[in-house]
């Protein structure tokens, strides 16, 4: 019986090791992307900061780079930006497309999945991911 009562103990502590391990990454993970991705002066910095390190770069070069990597942030929020008007056209055509052919008890109720879909979008939007 004591071989029995060993084996648990040693299975729980591993369990519980994996899970304490597990929850420590995550909580690490989302309060590291939470400031990498809401604050877009803080992954710049850290990008340059990266770079900085592994590439040896001197104070001019760093300068250089600042410029480089706002201008690529800038281009990078466009393309989102254009991206997402893009995806916002498709579901509004195919929305539009199905309304079409509902009655006007269901095209209220496919109203009401579009609003719920739209805010979940929205919802989105803030949280950072990994979340």
């Amino acid at each position: 019986m004591k071989k029995w009562k060993l084996i648990a103990g040693v299975a729980l502590v591993f369990v519980l090791g994996v899970l304490v391990g597990s929850l420590g990454t995550r909580f690490y993970h989302r309060d590291w992307s939470e400031r990498f991705f809401q604050e877009p002066s803080a992954r710049k910095a850290l990008i340059l900061k990266r770079l900085t390190k592994d590439l040896g770069l001197t104070e001019a070069q760093q300068k250089e780079f600042k410029v480089i990597i706002d201008e690529t942030d800038k281009k990078l929020e466009a393309l989102g930006l254009e991206r997402r008007s893009a995806v916002k056209a498709v579901f509004d055509e195919s929305f539009f497309r199905m309304k079409e052919k509902l009655d006007p008890e269901q095209q209220k109720k496919l109203e009401e999945l579009k609003a719920r879909h739209e805010a979940r979008v929205k919802d989105k939007k803030r949280r950072p991911p990994f979340h």
